[in-house]
């Protein structure tokens, strides 16, 4: 889509026909805004499990927690996530998947705040084939401007967005069938990971939060023996 307003927490943003060529003298503006610039989070690390009859609320946690449920697998319970209150501003992080620009003439240009195009607010101008790095905006909005020339066309780009709290890496996310240890995702911060009997991990034990807010590596998955 071309030419939206995105809000948080996570989407996926793409140039115009992608993965076909792109049109040319594109035109193409996309802002992000945090969806809650400083907001309340939920961890789902430490629960609480609670075998008594399930309220409305503790309905609504145990459907926005379903791997907490098989990680504990508690007959007739449920596991509600502990909020935590005061957490930091929130971010975005913008990671590319793919990225095939006609070099020197096709522009992908990305900036902080909400004014696209304001070249005080200007992070990178991107074009060519190489995968940009992770970019992080310093505020709650992003904006993002495709441009091309009258001829010649290429791919395109894939990206990904996430709103994160400022100085971390975001959640990760629990692998199906395994558990996790560790509800901090700042720089520093390390997480933990096993599966449930009869599974086994693959991938990394244990993946720390780095300060170009990428973990270290991605989130490991729990396949059967």
């Amino acid at each position: 889509m071309c030419d939206a307003h995105l809000r948080g927490p996570s989407g996926i943003i793409t140039s115009p026909n992608f993965p076909i060529q792109y049109d040319n003298n594109a035109h193409c503006v996309w802002i992000i805004t945090a969806l809650n610039p400083a907001k309340v989070r939920e961890e789902s690390g430490n629960v609480q499990c609670n075998k008594e009859g399930l309220s409305a609320e503790t309905q609504r946690l145990r459907l926005r927690n379903r791997t907490c449920l098989l990680a504990n697998n508690m007959e007739n319970g449920c596991c509600v996530p502990n909020p935590v209150h005061g957490t930091g501003p929130q971010v975005i992080k913008l990671a590319f998947e793919e990225f095939d620009l006609e070099r020197g003439y096709d522009t992908l240009t990305v900036g902080d705040g909400g004014q696209d195009g304001d070249q005080k607010t200007v992070l990178y101008v991107l074009t060519g084939t190489s995968v940009p790095d992770l970019i992080v905006s310093t505020n709650h909005q992003m904006w993002l401007l495709f441009q091309t020339d009258g001829s010649g066309s290429s791919l395109g780009f894939k990206a990904s967005y996430e709103e994160i709290e400022q100085g971390s890496c975001g959640d990760p996310g629990i692998p199906a069938y395994g558990r996790r240890e560790g509800s901090r995702f700042r720089h520093g911060d390390t997480l933990k990971f096993d599966c449930q009997p009869a599974f086994e991990l693959v991938g990394q034990k244990a993946i720390t939060c780095q300060k170009n807010n990428q973990w270290s590596a991605k989130k490991p998955g729990c396949v059967c023996k």
